[in-house]
C-alpha cells in the first residue's frame, strides 16, 4: 500500500519540511490542490457540499503548485509529486506543458498532472477565459500537451486550439 500526503490548506513556508517530512516517514507523495484566488464575491456553487458553500475562503493559501513542487523536489530525493486538481482550462496548453515538463524534468520524473475542469466561474472571467465548453477545451487541452511533451516537431488543429507547427525542448523524459 502507498501513502500520499494532502498539503492543501497548509501554510506555504512550511510546505518544504512537509516534503521532507513525509519523505522520511515512507510516504509515497504529496498531492497539492490549485486555485488562482478566492473571488471577493463568489456566486459559483460550490458542487461538493450541501449547502454549495466551500470549506475555504481568500485567507486560505493556495500557493502556484508547480513552483511549490519544485521547490519541494528540490529537497527531496523519492517523493512523489501529484496536483488534485489542476485547474486546466484557465491555462493556455502550450505554458501548461512547458512549466510540467520542466520540473517533471528537473524532478526526475516525479510529477503528475491531475486535471480537473474547475467550478468557480469568477475565477475564468477574470481571466477573460470562456466557462462554458471548459470540458471539452480541456480534453483537446490534453491532447496538445501531450504532443508539446513528445519532444518532436508537431502541431494542432482542433475545435479551440489551432497551432502551427511546434517543438517543445526539454521533453519530460516520461509522458
Amino acid at each position: 500500500m502507498k501513502f500520499w500526503q494532502v498539503v492543501s490548506f497548509s501554510e506555504p513556508d512550511q510546505l518544504v519540511g512537509i516534503a521532507r517530512a513525509a519523505e522520511e516517514a515512507g510516504f509515497e507523495g504529496v498531492l497539492l490542490s490549485d486555485h488562482l484566488f478566492f473571488p471577493g464575491r463568489l456566486e459559483s456553487r460550490y458542487p461538493y457540499s450541501e449547502d454549495g458553500q466551500p470549506a475555504f475562503d481568500g485567507t486560505t493559501p493556495f500557493p502556484d503548485p508547480w513552483t511549490t513542487i519544485a521547490a519541494m523536489a528540490a529537497v527531496t530525493t523519492k517523493l512523489r509529486f501529484a496536483t488534485m486538481v489542476y485547474i486546466l482550462p484557465l491555462r493556455h496548453p502550450l505554458e501548461v506543458a512547458k512549466t510540467v515538463g520542466n520540473v517533471a524534468r528537473l524532478s526526475g520524473g516525479r510529477v503528475m498532472l491531475g486535471v480537473g475542469a474547475g467550478w468557480i466561474r469568477e475565477e475564468f472571467d477574470a481571466l477573460g477565459v470562456p466557462f462554458a465548453g471548459r470540458g471539452r477545451r480541456m480534453d483537446e487541452m490534453i491532447q496538445v500537451m501531450r504532443k508539446a511533451w513528445t519532444g518532436e516537431m508537431s502541431e494542432h488543429r482542433g475545435a479551440h486550439f489551432d497551432l502551427g507547427a511546434f517543438q517543445m525542448s526539454p521533453a519530460p523524459s516520461q509522458q
